[in-house]
C-alpha cells in the first residue's frame, strides 16, 4: 500500500510539475506578445528625427547649385508634386505657382518643401510653432536638397473658435541624399504627418510632424 501510494503521490507531483511548466510557457509567450506588439508600434510612428539610421550618404557640396545637375532637373521636369484630398480621393499634379489653388496650407507644405530644396534653413526653421520648439531643436544649416516624387495627403481637419488644426501626409525621395537635411532616409522615403496650426489671422504653423519609420524603397 505504502508504494502504491508513493507511486500516486509522485504521479500527482509530475502533473503539478507539467501544469506549472505549461502555465510559465504560456505566461512566457504573452509577454513576448506584448513585447513585439509594443517594439513594432514604437518603431513605427515616432516624431521627427528620433528614429535614426544609418545610411552611406553623398559628399555635402554646400556650394553646390542643384539646378544645374541635368539628372536631377529630369526628375523634377514635369509636375513632381502631386496633391491628393483624401475625402473626394482627387489626385492633381501641382507646382510651387498653382499650389495655392489647393488652399493656403497645400501652398504652405509646397513652400516648406522649396525652402528645403534651396537650402534655406532659416525659412524652413520658422515655419515651425513654439509648441513644435519646446520638444525639438531647430535644423542646422544644410545644402541645396535634391526632393523629387513628392506626394502629399490631406488626411484630417479640426475645427476650434481661434483655429483650425489640419493634418498632411507627405512622402519624398532625395535624390543622392547627403544626410544634411534628413539623416533617416537614404535612396527611399518615409512618409511624415505635419500638424498645421492656422490662426483666424491666417498664419499657418507646423506644430508637430511624426514619421513612419517603414522606408519605401526608390525604385
Amino acid at each position: 500500500m505504502k508504494k502504491n501510494s508513493a507511486n500516486e503521490e509522485k504521479s500527482i507531483q509530475s502533473k503539478v510539475k507539467k501544469r506549472l511548466i505549461i502555465i510559465m510557457c504560456a505566461m512566457i509567450g504573452v509577454i513576448l506578445i506584448l513585447l513585439g506588439a509594443s517594439l513594432i508600434i514604437d518603431m513605427t510612428t515616432k516624431p521627427e528625427e528620433e528614429f535614426v539610421v544609418d545610411y552611406n550618404f553623398y559628399p555635402a557640396d554646400y556650394e553646390e547649385d542643384i539646378f544645374k545637375d541635368e539628372k536631377y532637373l529630369a526628375l523634377i521636369a514635369e509636375e513632381f508634386i502631386r496633391y491628393t484630398d483624401s475625402t473626394t480621393n482627387e489626385t492633381v499634379g501641382i507646382n510651387k505657382d498653382n499650389a495655392f489653388e489647393q488652399g493656403s496650407e497645400v501652398q504652405f507644405i509646397v513652400d516648406m518643401i522649396y525652402d528645403a530644396i534651396n537650402g534655406d534653413s532659416r525659412a524652413y526653421n520658422d515655419r515651425f510653432s513654439s509648441e513644435y520648439y519646446e520638444t525639438h531643436s531647430p535644423k542646422d544649416n544644410f545644402t541645396m536638397q535634391k526632393i523629387y516624387d513628392v506626394t502629399i495627403t490631406f488626411v484630417s481637419e479640426e475645427n476650434e473658435e481661434d483655429y483650425t488644426k489640419s493634418v498632411y501626409c507627405v512622402e519624398y525621395k532625395i535624390y543622392q541624399n547627403n544626410g544634411t537635411f534628413r539623416k533617416d532616409i537614404g535612396e527611399g522615403s518615409k512618409k511624415q504627418y505635419f500638424t498645421l496650426n492656422t490662426c483666424r489671422d491666417g498664419e499657418i504653423l507646423v506644430d508637430a510632424v511624426s514619421t513612419v519609420n517603414i522606408a519605401k524603397r526608390s525604385r
